[in-house]
């Protein structure tokens, strides 16, 4: 396998919308997306406190995907509830996804992968699998 050249995170974070947006059906593209700090983007559908992230971690050269909750107390915990009761049938679906409570009563669903350098072959995974979790999560959360 022949590896793709380094791309600047500002070139990576760039490109992953329209590369998500070409992954997922028209009915879920009219996602909103913000840069955060360092290597992050989120993606939502009108409730930022529901939201998908892609975050390059450099320090082990690993990028997270995956669902975050980072809404109210109450909506974070029914959230959590909610994926639990359903976690079998959603690793169906997304069998390396792992759900655990996380910084200031948020909660995670996710998965990581190996990511050292940003890439054209990292920027199609990381869409890739960011478009795995909205199309088997969003019906389950009550749709876009």
């Amino acid at each position: 396998m022949v590896a793709t050249a380094a791309m600047s995170p500002s070139t990576f974070f760039s490109a992953l919308p329209v590369a998500l947006a070409t992954r997922l059906p028209i009915e879920l593209r009219a996602f909103e997306h913000r840069r955060g700090f360092g290597r992050l983007m989120k993606f939502d559908y009108g409730r930022p406190g529901v939201h998908y992230e892609a975050w390059q971690h450099t320090a082990t050269g690993r990028m997270e995907v995956g669902l975050h909750l980072e809404g109210t107390a109450a909506a974070n915990e029914a959230g959590f509830r909610l994926l639990r009761g359903r976690l079998v049938e959603i690793k169906q679906s997304l069998p390396r996804a792992e759900l655990e409570p996380w910084d200031k009563g948020w909660y995670r669903l996710y998965e990581t992968f190996r990511a050292p350098v940003l890439s054209s072959d990292v920027l199609d995974a990381t869409a890739g699998r960011l478009a795995a979790y909205i199309t088997t999560l969003d019906p389950i959360l009550g749709g876009s």
